[in-house]
């Protein structure tokens, strides 16, 4: 596999959690970040950026035995958890995904690439370096990802 992808590199939860920030106000509603990474490796850390971006005053905990957790804010943030589903047959997390109003951010999202024919998305893998330090590599599909990754790059130069 030959994916054009793009490593940002974070030292500390609190890194992680600005990036997230930086990916929530650039979101213009109706993104698809699915995120990928071993139990502990910052998953809701990031999401917990995201909604502070989206103006989510709110705290943010992972939705792994709800499922589906949706936060009102600039747009409206839905955070999925897919960690202990074999299938999501009858979820209705297809409402979710083409929502153009909202982001929706699923962990473990790998899955989902596997369940559904998705076109676009932005594929976000955390890897653990150390204890506080994580690799997070963002795969773009679609044009609209790749810009959007362009973005980031410029608004984390400007922070």
């Amino acid at each position: 596999m030959n994916d054009v992808y793009t490593i940002f590199y974070s030292k500390s939860p609190l890194e992680t959690e600005e990036l997230g920030r930086v990916m929530g106000e650039l979101s213009e509603g109706g993104e698809v970040f699915l995120l990928e990474g071993e139990l502990g490796a910052g998953k809701t850390v990031l999401v917990k950026g995201i909604a502070r971006g989206l103006g989510i005053g709110i705290q943010i905990v992972s939705p792994t035995f709800i499922i589906i957790r949706s936060y009102d804010g600039r747009l409206t943030l839905n955070h999925i958890d897919l960690y202990r589903l074999n299938s999501i047959e009858g979820l209705g997390i297809e409402e979710y995904i083409d929502d153009s109003l909202s982001v929706t951010v699923v962990e473990w999202g790998e899955k989902l690439i596997n369940w559904m024919n998705l076109k676009e998305y932005l594929l976000v893998k955390i890897g653990i370096v150390d204890e506080s330090s994580r690799e997070i590599k963002m795969v773009p599909k679609g044009e609209r990802y790749i810009k959007f990754i362009e973005r980031i790059k410029d608004g984390r130069s400007g922070t």
